[in-house]
């Protein structure tokens, strides 16, 4: 598992981000793109805000715009960096054609890190932060691991007192075990979310195995909330603040995360959990051809390819040719990666092979 940083500094960092972002709503007729220096990528202005000064944009929110304008990116992209007064050209013709569309847009520290829907549900990372820490705190959970990243927020924990020894099976090789333990299976939980559209809030519970390290999350039990509410409605260009009339609208929600987050910790989902997961130390790879079965795994994960060699090795090196031991794999080279993001979708891309069907994994593993 990736370390990322310490609570302390995610809670700063998110305190800063609270005290400092501040959102807006505008048609895009009140939108203009404009260049700051020759070379410089478009930033975007807003009419009617003159304390607000253009803002240039990350490469998400970059992203986001693309799509939204229906510019194919790869042509997005070139025109950002070859010639940008082009591109924000094309952007001001596009954003006239429907200037009585309405965008929302975040900032923070002089960039746009979003360019979203009206109607986008604002999920913040704090909010979130403060509903689960305290249930997490109460459950014992020992906090693991935590990160924001540009697009997300992750908190990751376990619970060492609700556990089951690997057993026979179980123990991914190329480890060594002290003699009578051989390590134990114990209930996690993934914590994640993004304000800025970037994917679903999600609850995943997951499985941490203590000798090697390895956190696989469990897709089918996943909680997943998407960032949808009513459009906001206002006839101007307008600051969007945090207000009581919102703190009161979400917190029902948040009290039902809270439940969420106390359940994933259920003793019987992780018995069964665990029960299935035997099961896959007992699906032996057939094929003779082992490379052919890793390029096999990550298609059908949609890893990135360059992936491959990695597996292939750990899963070798590992000498467990099973369902369980592929996901070790997986896992384990999860736990190589200095890029978060890549080390959690590693992550759920393990708990995914736990999960696949006896037809699924033939497909792969014959």
């Amino acid at each position: 598992m990736n370390a990322g940083r310490s609570l302390a500094s995610l809670a700063a960092e998110l305190d800063r981000q609270t005290s400092t972002r501040k959102d807006f709503i505008a048609a895009q007729g009140a939108v203009e793109a404009v260049v700051l220096t020759p070379e410089g990528a478009p930033a975007l202005a807003i009419a009617g805000l003159p304390d607000l000064d253009p803002v240039t944009l990350t490469p998400y929110a970059h992203g986001q715009l693309s799509d939204h304008l229906g510019i194919p990116k790869k042509y997005y992209d070139r025109m950002a960096a070859e010639t940008p007064q082009l591109l924000a050209d094309s952007v001001n013709v596009w954003f006239k054609k429907d200037a009585g569309n309405r965008r929302m847009l975040r900032t923070l520290d002089g960039k746009v890190r979003a360019v979203l829907s009206p109607k986008f549900r604002a999920l913040d990372n704090y909010d979130l932060m403060a509903a689960v820490l305290p249930v997490l705190i109460e459950n014992k959970v020992q906090i693991m691991s935590t990160e924001l990243t540009e697009t997300r927020l992750y908190i990751k924990g376990i619970l060492p007192s609700l556990s089951d020894e690997l057993g026979e099976g179980l123990a991914y090789g190329g480890h060594t075990y002290i003699p009578g333990d051989r390590g134990h299976l114990v209930a996690a939980v993934t914590i994640s979310n993004s304000d800025i559209g970037a994917g679903t809030l999600r609850i995943e519970p997951s499985v941490f195995t203590t000798r090697c390290t390895n956190l696989a999350q469990l897709k089918s039990a996943a909680m997943k909330k998407y960032h949808a509410g009513r459009a906001n409605s206002a006839d101007e260009s307008w600051q969007v603040f945090v207000d009581e009339t919102r703190r009161a609208d979400d917190a029902a929600f948040w009290l039902k995360v809270r439940d969420i987050t106390a359940a994933a910790f259920d003793e019987k989902q992780f018995r069964i959990a665990i029960a299935r997961i035997r099961e896959t130390a007992a699906n032996a790879i057939t094929s003779d051809d082992l490379p052919k079965v890793v390029d096999l795994t990550v298609e059908r994960l949609a890893l990135p390819p360059s992936l491959n060699s990695g597996i292939l090795k750990a899963l070798a090196a590992g000498g467990d040719l099973t369902q369980w031991g592929l996901s070790s794999a997986i896992t384990r080279v999860a736990n190589d990666q200095t890029d978060y993001e890549l080390s959690t979708l590693l992550e759920r891309a393990g708990g995914e092979v736990l999960e696949l069907s006896p037809s699924q994994w033939q497909a792969v593993a014959a």
